[in-house]
């Protein structure tokens, strides 16, 4: 597990970035999808584990705009 999330972990980071455009809101965007896919899905065959956590980075990106809208209101 430590080597796949290792190895998707500076694309996870750039689609954070470019999507929040904050260095620090991408990181722990990105920090919370990997500690759900470990906490949740640990026991999943492997050959899932790619399109289940960009499902979940995905999420957490969208939760993290419906949090700005919210705020800028």
């Amino acid at each position: 597990m430590e080597a796949f999330l290792a190895s998707i972990e500076r694309r996870a980071f750039l689609m954070a970035k470019i999507a929040t455009g904050d260095v620090d809101e991408a990181m722990d965007i990105v920090q919370d999808a990997m500690f759900a896919l470990v906490k949740k899905y640990n026991r999943k065959p492997e050959h899932s584990g790619k399109p289940l956590f960009y499902k979940l980075l995905q999420n957490r990106i969208r939760d993290w705009y419906r949090r700005s809208g919210v705020r800028s209101r």
